[in-house]
């Protein structure tokens, strides 16, 4: 999980490769001036190898050029969701929301059963104040599956729409799912129950002294 519950990046064993193909492109490009220009008639890389390539783009944090890899790779094909998913995401994280529910709607089209775009697309509404459009994608992905990212989502729907049991319902169910080894998403979850608990502890010492 990354930024704000963000669901997406996998690593792939052809990333090296064609991250070693694409710098001798370039510098071959760049210093051999004296070389007549080529025509390239077709693309050489696939649009798996152009998504792998965007990938790599973004875990470096260039996502003016992994976006640039997922177009490439969408015009490939229009029975992959992937590219419109990833684009997705790299607009999200520069926060680009408009662009980034557009994305999304895509991969939505192309594949309405992946819970993982559902999750990633209530993240978009959280963080444009649309909580209940985004509690609607977060069930419509917790339909799909169980897991303990689509509860930390909700759980954070829920928080920000100021129902605080509710919230902490579906965070102790989420932490019971997650795996030891998830470090990351279990730091989210512990740092989130602290808050949590500090407001419902908070209410409940005001309610009992009331008069």
């Amino acid at each position: 999980m990354g930024e704000g519950g963000l669901l997406g990046i996998t690593n792939s064993k052809r990333v090296k490769n064609i991250v070693i193909f694409a710098i001798i492109l370039i510098a071959c490009t760049s210093s051999c001036g004296s070389i007549p220009k080529l025509i390239v008639l077709h693309d050489p890389l696939t649009a798996d190898e152009h998504i792998t390539l965007g990938l790599s783009y973004e875990q470096k944090g260039e996502y003016d050029f992994a976006v640039q890899e997922y177009k490439k790779a969408i015009k490939m094909t229009d029975a992959d969701f992937r590219p419109f998913f990833y684009a997705g995401n790299v607009y999200y994280k520069i926060k680009d929301y408009k662009l980034s529910e557009k994305y999304y709607n895509k991969a939505l089209k192309i594949a309405p059963d992946s819970g993982d775009i559902h999750n990633n697309l209530a993240w978009v509404y959280i963080d444009t104040g649309k909580y209940e459009d985004a509690g609607k994608e977060a069930d419509k992905a917790l339909r799909l599956k169980k897991s303990p990212y689509y509860l930390d989502t909700l759980a954070h729907i829920y928080y920000h729409m100021g129902k605080y049991k509710e919230a902490m319902d579906a965070l102790t169910e989420a932490i019971a799912m997650t795996p030891e080894d998830d470090k990351e998403l279990r730091e989210n979850e512990n740092k989130m129950k602290g808050m949590l608990d500090e407001i419902i502890n908070s209410r409940d010492k005001s309610f009992k002294s009331d008069p």
